[in-house]
């Protein structure tokens, strides 16, 4: 493994060297004495510490540290011997790299951490040769979104809408049908918002690339419902447990005429009944899309009005 790993590194160099080069200009003394190296269960504490003091204690590193750990990709940084930082790589499809859980512990902020730990970990994953390399954040981050910019060299991809609602009293409704993979799949690419996306497809603050292997995952899980009338898929649904929040309802796809919408309406009220739903939100980039999701009771957030989803250019 340890060969490997060169082979990969002399392989990226070019791409290292470049993420070297932005991320070196203008960092202080205590970032270049930055450790970075891989976390371990033995970091649990120190982790726990950081993220009690972020977004005022809802951080969702805590729920997948564990995940995390074992999978791999998620990178400690070190400061004299203290746990000060972490971020987390992770493949979704092969090739298809997400950066997510990029934190800086509160007491060392305005220090260049964050600078470095994120040239760092971009680094590692470029190590690993990468087809994409993308992250995502909110309009609100204005620290973050300078960082991914003008450091990490990172490309706008895409930028949404983020809508929440509450659920609404269970009602009857119309039956729904289980699309096959092809008919999911063909729905979906027909659709304004996957040209809108890019090809992307999102999940509670992750985005990923839309093909047959991931519409069939969707599929085989239970996740995607369909209206039919006529004969044919009048429209389509994907609902999945919130990542953060599992009793709660996160919509990655919706789309279909006026009937199909209000069947979806209804039905999302009785799951929400049965889940015991606080929430339900979505993402949308397509007006379309957006105003989907207002038919089914979902209004834009309150504090995040986009969530930009950055590119690395490969």
């Amino acid at each position: 493994m340890r060969g490997q790993d060169r082979r990969q590194q002399s392989e990226g160099g070019v791409q290292n060297a470049e993420v070297a080069r932005a991320g070196s200009r203008g960092l202080s003394a205590v970032s270049r004495k930055l450790v970075v190296r891989p976390m371990t269960m033995a970091d649990k504490p120190a982790v726990m510490k950081i993220s009690s003091r972020i977004w005022e204690g809802n951080d969702y590193v805590p729920l997948f540290f564990d995940r995390w750990v074992e999978n791999g990709g998620f990178w400690a940084a070190e400061l004299r011997g203290r746990l000060v930082g972490y971020g987390k790589a992770t493949q979704l499809s092969p090739g298809e790299w997400w950066l997510e859980g990029l934190r800086v512990d509160p007491e060392c902020r305005k220090q260049g951490v964050g600078r470095e730990l994120s040239r760092r970990v971009v680094q590692r994953t470029l190590e690993r040769r990468p087809v994409s390399l993308r992250l995502a954040t909110a309009d609100v981050n204005h620290e973050s979104i300078h960082i991914i910019e003008t450091v990490m060299g990172f490309k706008l991809y895409a930028q949404y809408r983020f809508l929440v609602g509450a659920p609404r009293k269970p009602r009857p409704g119309p039956p729904l049908v289980a699309p096959t993979v092809a008919e999911a799949l063909d729905f979906i690419k027909r659709n304004a918002e996957l040209a809108a996306s890019r090809g992307l497809l999102q999940y509670t603050w992750l985005f990923r690339h839309v093909d047959r292997r991931y519409v069939a995952e969707l599929v085989r899980c239970g996740y995607v419902f369909g209206y039919g009338r006529a004969g044919r898929l009048a429209g389509l649904l994907v609902i999945r447990p919130h990542r953060y929040h599992g009793n709660d309802i996160d919509i990655s796809f919706v789309a279909g005429d006026t009937r199909a919408l209000a069947a979806f309406r209804s039905f999302l009220s009785r799951v929400a009944h049965d889940c015991g739903t606080k929430s339900i939100s979505g993402m949308a980039v397509s007006d379309e899309m957006a105003a989907a999701f207002e038919s089914l009771g979902l209004k834009p957030h309150p504090r995040i009005g986009k969530v930009p989803v950055y590119e690395y250019p490969i």
